[in-house]
């Protein structure tokens, strides 16, 4: 129960395991967009001068997630039982900010 995706080229990202596909990649994406999974895992895929394919986690969810670099190319592995997946542009992708830290508690404030 797995899913692996590879750049194939600056428009297509082939899928493969659980789920079977070619995904395009959107025509206004400038060279990033974004890959949701069911599980929660969030990816950026970005595009080189050389059209290699380098992919980063930017959320991570519920499954072992592993880049392996092939050649060029990185390959993504996701080991999770994968229900659907999803490509957006960069610009298309909205995330909350992160919270900020809390402050710490002062020892007799509160008591």
């Amino acid at each position: 129960m797995s899913v692996t995706i590879r750049g194939e080229n600056r428009s297509r990202l082939r899928v493969m395991g659980d789920i079977e596909a070619e995904l395009a990649v959107p025509a206004d994406a400038a060279g990033r967009c974004w890959l949701s999974f069911s599980d929660g895992t969030l990816v950026e895929a970005a595009y080189g001068d050389d059209d290699a394919c380098r992919f980063a986690v930017s959320q991570e969810g519920a499954a072992i997630t592993r880049i392996q670099r092939d050649g060029d190319c990185d390959t993504l592995r996701l080991d999770w039982r994968m229900e659907w997946v999803t490509v957006a542009a960069a610009a298309n992708a909205a995330r909350a900010a992160p919270p900020g830290d809390c402050l710490p508690l002062i020892p007799g404030l509160l008591g």
